[in-house]
């Protein structure tokens, strides 16, 4: 069996959740607690994922990344690879 690879589990578990994938930067702590199969691990991600976007001082550079999380995102619901 392929191992899927962590940023897909994250967005699929995300997903079964009710969350959309943008959601991801907007969640809070005490949401993804509350979250079915989420681990510490996924947590720490999310958070870390968070802090990067949300800490750049270059709203330019921040606009590219939330687009190509959305991207990456969008093309994996298409190839139904969540």
């Amino acid at each position: 069996m392929k191992r899927e690879r962590f940023e897909q589990r994250l967005f699929r578990i995300f997903a079964q959740a009710g969350y959309s994938p943008i959601r991801i930067l907007t969640v809070t702590p005490e949401e993804m607690v509350e979250i079915p199969g989420i681990t510490v691990p996924n947590i720490r991600a999310v958070l870390c994922v968070q802090n990067k976007i949300l800490a750049e001082s270059n709203t330019r550079k921040q606009g590219q990344l939330i687009r190509e999380l959305l991207n990456g995102a969008e093309s994996e619901v298409e190839h139904g690879t969540e």
